[in-house]
């Protein structure tokens, strides 16, 4: 290398050196610069005795409350039942020799519908009717002898009255004859035994027809009840009889027959179940507090089979049972072909209570009771409240004014007397 070349590059490095030299302290005098500024930040912040920063007031909706009742719908499953429902016995046993009817058929009141066998009832009739026979010509054949033996006897009465008369007579004449000498003694002891003849037959004859009184009057009273005794074994086998038809008590339709052909009956078993479905009802259970609101004639609704049908509240016991609800029967219009046994819904509306109407979530728990926040010169103000009834999100409350600007929703962080500005509602 040439030295002026050699000269010109050692000057070059020396000022590259230099110049670094003279930077590096800048660099130092910056870094403490930015260390002194977060520092004096951090001091900043801990300062105890700083004044506290501003604080807005809070953004907050209010809703006001509107008096009136609570209302709320309920529903219930309820089962379709019949006006009439009877499950018809047999009065009397035997087998089954016909089934008059099938299920789902409508019958009448008084129509047959099982048949069981009757022919020993009929035998028994039969003879309970012969018996009757035979006491009725007992007393006919007594009635006649008795009205036949009364006119005779009533002539020897007569006839023997005749002869005592005449002999009376004939001893009076002949006492005075033979006083005057004309008869013997003889003839006159002999007109005495006469007279006492005739007056022993005369007292017989009376007899006679006095006994045959008597004992036709007692023939006809024993043969009289042997008559009626006799009626009543026809009544009776009669009966007896017609119990062999089962017949439906009332007019409906045969839901079930339990006797089929051939079987043997037993007195008192069930043959066929019959109800009436001309005035359906549907029966379901509710607590004590809705059953206390839903008096009888209350209107409700009954849905089954996508249809809506108006129920009435009936009479009735209201006495819970062990599962502590209450039992309750309404009456259905329209429902005339709905199947008994039917499961739907009965809806209804019970009246919880009047007051103040506001949103549940409104409320607070103040250390056992309730509250609300209200809107009062700019803050929040927290107000007692007494809650008369809740369901369903709302609750109706008193203690309020109706015109107070109630907070809700209530903020986590409201407090009573915070700052709050009305944002919307």
């Amino acid at each position: 290398m040439p030295p002026l070349s050699r000269s010109l590059a050692v000057s070059l490095l020396g000022g590259t050196l230099l110049l670094g030299a003279c930077t590096k302290p800048a660099a130092s005098s910056s870094t403490s610069s930015s260390t002194s500024t977060e520092v004096k930040s951090t001091t900043v912040s801990n300062d105890l005795d700083a004044a506290p920063p501003k604080r807005s007031a809070l953004n907050i909706r209010v809703v006001t409350p509107k008096r009136g009742s609570l209302k709320v719908s309920r529903s219930s499953s309820a089962t379709l039942k019949a006006a009439r429902d009877s499950q018809v016995a047999a009065l009397t046993g035997g087998a089954v020799t016909a089934v008059l009817a099938q299920e789902g058929q409508q019958v009448q009141a008084g129509q047959v519908v099982v048949q069981l066998d009757d022919s020993a009832l009929r035998q028994t009739l039969e003879s309970a009717r012969l018996q009757l026979q035979n006491a009725q010509i007992n007393l006919a054949q007594t009635q006649r002898n008795t009205a036949q033996g009364d006119p005779q006897l009533k002539a020897a009465v007569a006839a023997a009255q005749a002869n005592y008369d005449k002999a009376v007579q004939d001893v009076a004449a002949n006492r005075n004859l033979y006083a005057l000498g004309g008869i013997s003694a003889a003839d006159l002891k002999s007109s005495e035994a006469t007279l006492a003849q005739t007056q022993s037959a005369l007292a017989q004859a009376k007899n006679n027809l006095t006994q045959n009184g008597q004992s036709g009057a007692g023939s006809l009273a024993l043969l009289e009840n042997q008559v009626q005794s006799a009626q009543v074994s026809v009544k009776q086998a009669q009966e007896n009889l017609a119990k062999a038809s089962v017949r439906a008590p009332f007019s409906g339709t045969v839901a079930t027959i339990s006797a089929k052909l051939g079987e043997y009956v037993n007195t008192g078993s069930a043959v066929f179940r019959l109800v009436d479905t001309s005035s359906l009802s549907a029966d379901f259970r509710v607590s004590p507090t809705d059953a206390a609101r839903l008096s009888a004639g209350t209107k409700l609704n009954f849905d089954y089979g996508g249809k809506t049908y108006l129920a009435e509240i009936k009479e009735g016991d209201r006495v819970a049972g062990s599962d502590r609800l209450v039992p309750l029967s309404t009456r259905l219009y329209g429902a005339q072909n709905l199947p008994v046994g039917g499961v739907g819904q009965m809806r209804y509306r019970v009246d919880l209570g009047e007051g103040l109407l506001l949103p549940t979530g409104a409320i607070e728990n103040d250390g056992g009771g309730n509250a609300v926040y209200v809107v009062k010169d700019g803050a929040a103000s927290k107000v007692p409240v007494q809650v008369v009834a809740e369901s369903q999100g709302q609750v109706a409350l008193s203690g309020l004014p109706a015109s107070a600007q109630v907070i809700y929703p209530v903020p986590p962080s409201l407090q009573d007397g915070a700052g709050v500005q009305v944002g919307g509602s």
